[in-house]
């Protein structure tokens, strides 16, 4: 069976339920945001994320993960020398840490990509810039055994959260032309 591909997009007459625009603005302008003030964020925000994360869709409705808030300014300053490559750690107002129990390693790759972009959208939502930085190579080891972890579990995926700084809140190119054009993305399949 072969197919022809085509790059028009399919008509169609549905229409987009009430809120939709709201939903789907989100989506479209989350990014990261790695240049955070260490300003203090409420409680009640911070609740807010967390139960956003724990209803965040897993494989199979596992739900590996535990989640790991650091406030204490110390420790996100260490945190942040021991990852250099998301050194925006030491500059959020807090850290939510994503530890998984090493036991799938497929399923946990899966699932943390979904709660941290979950959490990424969420703070977007409440105003507030975050970023995903990620332990790798010894760093994972590292990180882990400084904030508690036990073997076979790890933290590599750590979520920053905070308020954007200035800069941070500057377009950096104009509007509509951070991505590649959707024409150049997908092609439509086509039989027949």
């Amino acid at each position: 069976m072969s197919g022809v591909f085509s790059t028009a997009m399919p008509q169609t007459n549905e229409k987009s339920p009430a809120g939709a625009d709201v939903v789907l603005r989100a989506l479209r302008r989350t990014h990261q945001i790695r240049d955070l003030r260490p300003d203090p964020v409420r409680d009640e925000v911070l609740e807010e994320l967390l139960q956003v994360a724990r209803w965040t869709g897993s494989s199979t409705n596992w739900q590996p993960w535990t989640f790991i808030v650091i406030r204490d300014r110390d420790r996100l300053t260490l945190l942040g020398e021991l990852l250099p490559n998301a050194s925006h750690v030491g500059r959020a107002s807090f850290v939510i840490a994503v530890a998984m129990p090493g036991e799938k390693p497929e399923w946990e790759s899966y699932d943390e990509g979904r709660v941290a972009e979950r959490l990424l959208i969420a703070a977007e939502a409440l105003g507030l810039g975050a970023a995903m930085g990620w332990a790798y190579g010894p760093r994972r080891a590292q990180v882990s055994e400084f904030l508690g972890v036990p073997l076979p579990g790890y933290v590599r995926t750590l979520v920053s959260v905070g308020h954007a700084s200035d800069a941070a809140k500057a377009p950096k190119s104009a509007p509509g032309s951070a991505r590649k054009p959707l024409a150049d993305l997908v092609k439509y399949e086509r039989f027949g």
